[in-house]
């Protein structure tokens, strides 16, 4: 075949004709100009998409590092509430324990205050009693007895 068609070039044109060579010297100017437009569109986007790996880089970073900031600050957090939360027990313990002396007076200390203070008025009134008899009987020139021991001292 490829006989024939080297006949039907030296027939036609007087010699072999490289088809390749002619195919790279022919230039088509559209289509040229629309490889250059491609490639410098290529380029304006590989510039636009290395701008914006840089900007999803920097975000993820301060994503980053903001998470952990926060992360931290939760672990803060809790500690915080599980001390808060200690402290609140041992209060309600030291509440339990001590609620008694801070509540007011029972009814048993209400009564023994009140016998008490009556025993106490009953005595001053017999010792006021006392001493009057013994101004009386000092006015009066009587003798003054000795107070009277009872049987257990004797």
């Amino acid at each position: 075949m490829e006989q024939t068609v080297c006949q039907l070039m030296v027939s036609k044109f007087g010699r072999v004709i490289d088809l390749e060579a002619l195919q790279t010297l022919s230039v088509n100017t559209t289509l040229e100009e629309l490889k250059i437009k491609k490639l410098r569109k290529e380029l304006m986007n590989a510039k636009e998409m290395k701008m914006w790996e840089q900007k999803i880089a920097q975000a993820r970073w301060e994503l980053m590092m903001k998470t952990k900031e926060h992360t931290k600050k939760l672990h803060q957090m809790n500690d915080l509430c599980i001390e808060k939360k200690k402290l609140d027990s041992r209060l309600n313990t030291l509440q339990n324990q001590q609620g008694n002396a801070f509540q007011g007076p029972r009814k048993a200390d209400i009564v023994a205050r009140k016998q008490i203070t009556e025993l106490i008025q009953a005595q001053a009134e017999k010792i006021s009693a006392l001493k009057e008899e013994i101004a009386l009987l000092r006015k009066k020139g009587g003798l003054l007895l000795p107070p009277i021991q009872s049987a257990q001292n004797e």
